[in-house]
């Protein structure tokens, strides 16, 4: 991966000396960011352009080459690769679009292009990307003309499309913050999202991460990387919705992924999902200041009113206003004028007029013990400019002397804005609610890392797997999903409890099974076409006798008969009715992207009207498990609020635990549902009701 940035040699394939030439401007990009390596023009015609000879292939170039940038006509793609194996060049870069994103024809020069590859052993980026950039050394080949507008930083860029990374580099420039690396990643046919990310996680230059995605090709990947990524990820996940995914097909092939899952794992090994540029930029910002370790907060304004506004944001985003010690406020009331301002936090400077005071009001507010971090909010006139632009290099300089963040709003006009942000690279904000936002991040990230190396891991729990096996082998030879007893015997078999059970295939059997149980008694239809029993009258309760059992099992035969007349019905399944507790769904899928996903919801039959449902990626640890039940609405109910009694937590967590562990060891199981799961009294447990499991 380090040949992709740190060339010292280039190829340019597709420079002609004609006007429109895109290939032009790759070598005046250059040129123009200062590449410190050797340049060679490339092209079928030759010639000579900007004072270099052109080859006509690269074939012909005299010295060694380590990388060539391609921008040729889909079909001529395999002949320049063909050419590069021969040369010795095992780095490229193409940027030719017209592939499985344009037609089946383009699709078959694709398989070309990715066989030539694997035979010279050549790894490159794209094909339909813009191409790379890297600050450091000036290497910069993207087809687009470039003028050098944004300063050497540490944010770095992996983007699946590459007008939207441009824009995003565009916008970090407007607002001062500097780029380290840039790459546009296109198909991904070769190097992908997840290798360039796992790259900039160990790249000493970059600092912070950004990735635009439109599809995620190994999301466990992604997140092993995350999680070992002392850096903050910041990640824009588009093609979300139906609408989305037609242009994404046709733009860089794309798969969609369920958007709820994407969310669970990004949260999950700590990626920050971002949605609009503003925040990304705030969050740039704010990640780049030293690591708020705690909540409290100082706030020192030259405006009451913005002080008032702040304090509010300060609060609505979970932060707490650091106390001053009474000391240290009869020191700063030493600096005013007049004693017409009452000094607590926030400290409204309103009655002060001197920049220098300011600087020093910081200077002794940061050292404070219970200080974590500060916010100077400054208004800016126009005969202060200067004068403000002095202080915040003070309060930079002040920022990294005590190692605690500084976060600098600023109002002022966007001229003087501009300039400010052109002469320092540190951040400045203009809006004081995002600000706060912004700074919820960076504790959470620090939070993160300081409990990284303590992250509890998943446990491994037995079952057994072979009846398992055996369970969905049988199935699968008669092309059909798990019957309800089937799947209640599974979820025995991964130790999950369950109410004791007896199938029947007649009135009468039924009628026995429930008299052994004993009543009252509910009886579930077993049958391989239908899924969702209630809908069709498939599922009785509350049966106090044997002729109740008798009249039900009949009114369900008649149901499902006008319903589905061509359904085999398999039998019923009778078991003793549960008391008490209150209902839960536990259950879990195979994702595209992710593999097992687990899921947990309140309310039983009702969970998919109320969507309230929190789910992970498994494997999970118990400490996920319980957050997962945290996160419900409602969920105080089951932790025993106003004086109510708890419920099992541990059995839940439990459940979720095996669950987890099911769906891990047996990637055949495309849906598992226990539902309802009925969870009874701490030291109680819970009782799996009912099941359903697709494979």
């Amino acid at each position: 991966m380090q040949s992709v940035f740190y060339p010292q040699s280039v190829a340019v394939v597709g420079v002609s000396a004609k006007r429109d030439n895109l290939g032009q401007n790759i070598v005046l990009n250059l040129v123009n960011f200062g590449f410190d390596g050797v340049v060679y023009a490339v092209g079928p015609k030759g010639g000579s352009f900007a004072t270099r000879r052109i080859y006509t292939s690269i074939l012909d170039i005299p010295g060694h080459v380590d990388l060539a940038v391609i921008l040729v006509p889909a079909r001529f793609v395999p002949d320049v690769l063909e050419d590069c194996g021969q040369k010795g060049i095992r780095t490229a870069i193409i940027e030719t679009a017209g592939f499985r994103e344009y037609s089946e024809n383009g699709k078959q020069i694709e398989d070309r292009v990715v066989a030539i590859a694997a035979k010279y052993g050549i790894n490159f980026i794209g094909p339909n990307c813009i191409g790379v950039i890297n600050m450091e050394n000036g290497f910069c080949v993207p087809f687009p003309r470039l003028t050098p507008i944004i300063r050497d930083g540490d944010v770095s860029i992996i983007s699946q499309s590459g007008g939207v990374g441009l824009s995003i580099i565009n916008h970090m420039a407007e607002d001062g913050i500097g780029l380290n690396k840039f790459v546009s990643a296109g198909n991904m046919l070769n190097i992908d999202s997840e290798d360039l990310l796992e790259y900039l996680i160990e790249d000493t230059g970059t600092r912070i991460i950004f990735v635009y995605l439109e599809s995620i090709r190994d999301g466990r990947r992604l997140m092993d990387a995350a999680r070992r990524s002392p850096k903050p990820i910041l990640i824009f996940k588009s093609n979300i919705g139906k609408l989305g995914r037609n242009i994404a097909a046709s733009h860089t092939a794309s798969l969609s992924s369920d958007d709820k899952v994407v969310d669970a794992a990004f949260r999950q090994c700590g990626i920050t999902r971002v949605r609009d540029v503003t925040t990304l930029s705030d969050y740039m910002k704010t990640l780049r200041l030293p690591a708020l370790k705690n909540k409290r907060l100082a706030i020192i304004s030259r405006s009451g009113g913005h002080a008032i506004v702040a304090a509010d944001a300060c609060e609505l985003t979970g932060f707490q206003l650091a106390e001053f010690p009474e000391a240290f406020i009869r020191e700063i009331e030493t600096h005013f004028r007049a004693s017409v301002i009452k000094l607590t936090n926030p400290l409204d400077l309103g009655d002060l007029f001197d920049l220098d005071v300011y600087h020093r009001i910081v200077q002794e507010t940061l050292p404070q013990d219970n200080v974590d971090g500060v916010v100077f909010l400054h208004t800016s006139v126009a005969q202060e400019h200067d004068e403000t632009k002095r202080l915040i290099r003070r309060l930079e300089a002040l920022c990294r002397q005590y190692n605690k963040p500084v976060a600098v709003y600023l109002s002022a006009i966007s001229a003087e804005i501009s300039d400010i942000r052109r002469d320092s690279d540190f951040p400045i904000f203009t809006r004081i609610v995002e600000m706060f936002r912004a700074l919820k991040l960076n504790f959470e990230h620090s939070a993160r890392v300081a409990q990284a190396e303590g992250n509890e891991i998943a446990p491994v729990l037995a079952g057994n797997h072979q009846k398992v096996k055996q369970f969905i082998k049988n199935a699968q030879r008669q092309n059909r999903d798990l019957l309800l007893d089937e799947a209640v015997d599974v979820l025995e078999s991964y130790g999950i409890s369950t109410m004791r059970s007896l199938t029947a295939t007649t009135a009468e059997e039924a009628r026995k099974a429930a008299d052994t149980l004993g009543y009252p008694v509910a009886m579930k239809l077993i049958s391989e076409h239908i899924s969702h029993k209630s809908d069709v009258g498939g599922v009785q309760l509350n049966l106090r006798d044997g002729s109740a059992v008798l009249a039900a099992y009949r009114e369900m035969a008649s149901c499902v008969d006008r319903a589905y007349p061509e359904c085999v019905v398999d039998g019923v399944l009778v078991q003793p009715m549960a008391v008490g507790g209150r209902e839960l769904i536990v259950g879990g899928r195979q994702d595209r992207q992710f593999g097992p996903v687990v899921m947990v919801g309140l309310g039983g039959i009702f969970v998919e009207i109320f969507e309230q449902a929190t789910i992970r990626i498994a494997p999970i640890s118990k400490h996920e498990a319980r957050a997962m039940i945290e996160e419900l609405s409602g969920s105080q109910i089951l932790f025993g609020a106003r004086g109510q009694k708890r419920f099992d937590i541990d059995a839940i967590v439990d459940t979720l635990l095996r669950v987890s562990q099911l769906l891990m060891d047996f990637p055949e199981i495309k849906e598992l549902d226990v539902n309802p799961l009925r969870i009874f009294h701490e030291g109680e447990g819970c009782l799996a009701l009912d099941a359903r499991i697709l494979l």
